[in-house]
């Protein structure tokens, strides 16, 4: 009733209407005043449910804002800006290459390789050597008429594709081959033996002197390439060998000795001497050449001189006469412990 009073007086505009009244009234006919019905209202209490949904959205809504966003855009300037935030266009995608058509340049071809390894094929002799031999033979210029040739004296098994690039460079012809095949040597030296041998101008007759007194496997085809070139015959190794003296020297001191003319006697008295020993090949030659006697250096060790002079010192003084009694009386003076061979001669020629 009252409340329709309230909407008459509204709609007729009353002016004698009291607005405090009219809530005294609409409190006093409830009975309860607006303090009472707010402290009647229950609010609703917080949950435990409640907590961990507002945590969960709490935390998920800003994830799901980051990952989809740039949050660090906002500081992107340009140009000295004043920090407004910009959006950066995405990066237009990659073209993929467009596949060029293929060259029409002409590849170079080796006519003369292709030539050589056609000719090759058709003389069968891919057969007997890889692509890879050939080709290798074709780059060392070996022609396939040497190949042929080879072939027609039944040596082109007996030799690799290496050792026929060497032969050919090094000038063995087939008749050489020939030679050492019919002296039954062929077999007994490497490629590398028949080229050092051929080019070292060793003969086939050398060979089998050498073979036929026994010393051919005694000595490498090196040895045997410097035996020949030295003039050293067979007879001259023979007398050191029955001497005992061809096991002691090497092939290069047998080609010293034998060219400065050493004679086995000579070693003989060194040795019987018990001075063979104490001097190398070069210094025998070096003594047997000057005339150096036996005798003489006999003394010289039997006075305790030996050590005190190399075998140059030893041809001076021989060569100056000097008795060894001077170098005694010179000992015993004290005046040799100081003075040269030089000066030992030097003094008995002033004497």
């Amino acid at each position: 009733m009252a409340q329709q009073r309230f909407r008459n007086d509204l709609k007729n505009n009353d002016p004698d209407f009291d607005l405090d009244e009219y809530i005294d009234e609409q409190a006093q006919g409830t009975g309860r005043s607006l303090d009472e019905q707010e402290e009647e209202y229950q609010h609703p209490q917080p949950t435990t449910k409640r907590n961990l949904i507002a945590i969960l959205l709490f935390l998920v809504i800003p994830l799901i804002w980051f990952l989809n966003s740039n949050p660090f855009s906002v500081f992107n300037t340009s140009g000295g800006g004043t920090g407004v935030s910009q959006t950066v266009a995405p990066a237009p995608p990659t073209v993929p290459a467009i596949p060029l058509p293929p060259s029409t340049e002409q590849i170079s071809i080796n006519e003369s390789q292709l030539a050589y390894l056609q000719r090759a094929n058709e003389l069968g002799f891919n057969n007997i050597f890889s692509t890879t031999a050939l080709q290798a033979l074709y780059n060392s210029e070996v022609p396939l008429e040497y190949l042929t040739e080879l072939q027609n004296a039944g040596y082109i098994n007996t030799f690799s594709y290496s050792a026929i690039i060497g032969l050919y460079s090094g000038g063995v012809p087939i008749a050489y081959l020939d030679q050492l095949s019919t002296s039954g040597y062929l077999n007994d030296f490497s490629y590398s033996a028949i080229i050092g041998l051929y080019n070292g101008g060793v003969t086939i007759s050398y060979l089998q002197e050498m073979d036929n007194a026994g010393y051919l496997n005694n000595f490498s085809y090196s040895a045997i390439i410097g035996l020949f070139n030295g003039g050293v015959a067979t007879d001259y190794l023979d007398q050191m060998n029955e001497a005992g003296y061809l096991d002691d020297f090497s092939y290069s001191a047998l080609i010293g000795l034998s060219s400065s003319g050493v004679s086995i006697e000579y070693l003989n008295q060194l040795n019987q001497a018990g001075l063979l020993d104490d001097f190398s090949y070069s210094a025998i030659i070096g003594l047997s050449s000057s005339g150096v006697p036996v005798e003489y250096i006999q003394q010289l060790n039997q006075a305790g001189f030996m050590n005190k002079y190399s075998y140059s010192g030893i041809i001076a003084l021989s060569s100056s006469n000097v008795p060894v009694s001077f170098l005694q009386e010179l000992d015993t003076r004290g005046l040799l412990v100081d003075m040269s061979y030089s000066d030992v001669i030097r003094l008995y020629s002033n004497n």
